[in-house]
């Protein structure tokens, strides 16, 4: 890629815009991939965390007095527990402290919303592994040991968010393959674009015997040099506008607390699959512009007479 060229491509117009236009496909690229990236892990971090789970909700009692209101909220939990604990395929059931569960909800309702609004009582459930769970059936007692209690097992909105992260994902595939075929045209049109200017000289070289794999390496050297700076520079400009991306969010999720797109945004860990996809976008682009390059001359000057 790096040897030395006999044919002038560094004075030929028609290959200048090639980095700069790689530069916009990678960063596009790069984007889409760790955005797709980061929709797969969080994904699998939240089915990670929620497999194997339920929550059993409790309604708190209305009307009552405050002392009474304790009171009976106290005894349909102790119901509660009693009836998960003995319960087949279910390993362990914990209720949920009211500090814990008013923290979980004041990011969204306000801390003033939560203190004077009555909480409802939460039941963290841990299912047994290998034992199965008849959920209808629990669901029909729960209600007759506290009426108004309600069983979530995660499984609805956890589908809709793996259906989400997938969409995602495919979404970030589909706009890289349109990346690679916008830059496998442009390296097309560019190198066609050269071989009409320097016919002159590739009649010359003909002449005196060389092959047309020596003048494919020509173009094939020019086109990789370019399109590997372009690369590289995008993979960079990518790096850089999600790194000011967290921060930009790390600062409102400090200002606005633990909630909202602000907080998500600023958790994103770049994985192991992150930087790979950062490191390989940017060679694949630069191999890719090559290999079109090479394939490119050797197919025009096969149809030359």
């Amino acid at each position: 890629m790096w040897g030395r060229n006999d044919l002038a491509l560094g004075r030929d117009p028609s290959t200048r815009f090639l980095p700069g236009l790689l530069a916009v496909l990678v960063y596009l690229a790069v984007l889409a991939a760790i955005g797709g990236l980061t929709a797969l892990g969080f994904v699998e971090d939240w089915d990670r965390r929620l497999s194997g789970t339920m929550t059993v909700q409790i309604p708190p009692a209305v009307g009552a007095e405050a002392e009474s209101a304790r009171n009976s909220a106290a005894e349909r939990r102790e119901a509660v527990l009693r009836l998960l604990r003995v319960t087949p395929g279910i390993a362990d059931a914990r209720p949920v402290s009211e500090a814990d569960a008013a923290a979980l909800l004041e990011p969204w309702l306000g801390a003033d919303l939560v203190g004077t609004l009555p909480m409802p009582t939460l039941v963290d459930v841990r299912l047994a592994t290998g034992q199965p769970l008849d959920r209808d059936a629990l669901a029909e007692r729960l209600e007759n040991a506290a009426p108004g209690t309600t069983l979530d097992d995660h499984a609805r909105w956890l589908a809709e968010a793996q259906a989400l992260g997938r969409s995602i994902a495919a979404t970030g595939l589909v706009v890289i393959v349109l990346v690679s075929l916008a830059a496998v045209l442009a390296v097309v049109f560019a190198v066609r674009t050269g071989l009409g200017v320097h016919r002159d000289e590739i009649e010359i070289l003909h002449l005196i015997g060389a092959p047309d794999r020596f003048i494919a390496a020509q173009f094939q050297r020019h086109t990789g040099r370019l399109a590997l700076v372009g690369a590289l520079v995008g993979a960079v400009l990518a790096a850089v506008t999600l790194a000011a991306l967290q921060w930009t969010a790390a600062r409102a999720a400090s200002e606005t607390g633990p909630a909202g797109l602000a907080s998500l945004l600023s958790s994103i860990e770049f994985g192991l699959r992150d930087w790979i996809a950062l490191v390989a976008l940017p060679v694949g682009a630069a191999l890719i512009a090559t290999v079109t390059a090479r394939a490119s001359v050797l197919v025009s000057l096969a149809r030359l007479p």
